[in-house]
């Protein structure tokens, strides 16, 4: 198999507030890569903050020279003042990195800012300019708790799974606290909030919110990704269709079934597909309420059946049926594990109609999709082999 997961990236902001909002970073293509390797900002956040910063900082200077000699003072000179702050501030920040720069100015005005709204009797211009740059400061420093959250939840290890513990921690501590100090309605609320986020972040196959999760595939074609393996009535068969049309899958196997029938695990590399961890036991019905040893063990146990059975080491890892528990990155970021879930199922585990199924899969799929199928159920084969045909024209491997 040679498919790379699409990866979520720095999107090169300086801001939090583009940092958590920018979005993903948009590649560009052949030797442009290299050349926007070097930091750089969000190209939205370098167009905005282009026109706010000088924008400011000349409110802020004609605000001041106005108050040293007036209108024959302020008009007359804004504009050399304002070549003269931009180039000479900037000689001092430009050297630093696009975020301590932004820092910078951030303070210099903020500090005008709050020395114009609380000392002085600013004129409405200067007046609402001056509160729009508070506010814009005020939502840069709410968005650090969310870039904060998203470098905390990329912490591996013993490391991530002890700040997870002691966010969640606090987390539950803060909604004490609201409900003692404002009563009970508030404090329900707020743990209303944290069940929220924590269905969020556990039961949506593709949430990013606990770490990085893949749903596409770089190159041309679609990936079949195919759970639950191995199966002594399924493997066999489903292999032969894949040779048949020349197409390589990815098999998220059950490490408990890796050692029950070490042959058909074996014989899944020979055919040249991939094992991908799909946990020791499969248990898809506690897997999203696990602890942090439960889930430790349930993955690093997969891990090392695959290793020892077959001889190769997994790089993607699969939840039972996605859901992901809150100590599961660390986890897979300490083996070098990337989580994967789908950009497309047919719930073929539950739906009995195979021309649904069929449609849920390949209508509208393109390059790039990443399709869930299943084995071990009595339908297997027969999906595959109708996937196979529909995707015949644009399969990939």
């Amino acid at each position: 198999m040679t498919r790379e997961l699409v990866r979520s990236r720095d999107n090169r902001a300086a801001t939090p507030l583009f940092r958590a909002f920018g979005g993903r970073l948009v590649e560009p293509e052949g030797d442009a890569v290299r050349l926007a390797e070097a930091p750089a900002m969000h190209r939205l956040e370098w167009r905005l903050l282009s026109l706010a910063i000088p924008g400011v900082l000349a409110v802020a200077l004609f605000d001041a020279l106005w108050r040293l000699g007036g209108p024959w003072l302020a008009w007359p000179t804004l504009l050399p003042a304002l070549l003269l702050a931009l180039h000479g501030l900037a000689f001092g920040f430009g050297r630093r990195s696009p975020a301590a720069a932004f820092w910078c100015w951030a303070s210099v005005l903020g500090g005008w800012s709050a020395w114009v709204v609380g000392a002085t009797a600013p004129g409405p211009v200067v007046a609402v300019v001056a509160w729009g740059w508070l506010g814009f400061l005020g939502l840069q420093l709410a968005c650090l708790a969310i870039v904060g959250w998203k470098r905390l939840m990329s912490v591996g290890g013993r490391r991530g799974v002890v700040g997870r513990g002691l966010l969640a921690v606090a987390l539950h501590g803060a909604m004490g606290l609201v409900w003692w100090r404002f009563g009970w309605p508030w404090g329900l609320a707020c743990g209303a909030g944290i069940c929220a986020l924590w269905c969020w972040g556990t039961f949506l196959p593709g949430s990013q919110l606990y770490g990085p999760v893949a749903t596409r595939v770089r190159g041309e074609g679609v990936l079949l990704t195919i759970d639950d393996g191995p199966d002594p009535d399924d493997t066999p068969a489903v292999l032969d269709l894949l040779d048949r049309h020349g197409v390589k899958a990815v098999f998220f196997v059950i490490g408990d079934k890796v050692r029950r029938f070490p042959e058909l695990a074996r014989e899944i590399v020979a055919r040249g597909h991939e094992l991908g961890n799909h946990t020791m036991t499969h248990p898809q019905a506690s897997m999203w309420c696990a602890g942090p040893g439960r889930t430790r063990r349930e993955i690093v146990d997969c891990q090392r059946a695959i290793e020892e059975v077959a001889g190769v080491t997994p790089r993607w890892f699969r939840a039972p049926v996605g859901h992901r528990n809150f100590f599961t990155h660390p986890v897979t970021a300490e083996l070098g594990l990337d989580v994967v879930a789908w950009s497309r199922r047919g719930f073929d585990t539950v739906e009995r109609d195979v021309e649904r199924i069929v449609a849920s899969l390949c209508d509208g799929a393109g390059d790039g999709d990443v399709l869930l199928l299943h084995e071990a159920t009595p339908l297997a084969p027969e999906i595959v082999r109708r996937v196979l045909e529909r995707l015949a024209p644009a399969e990939g491997s």
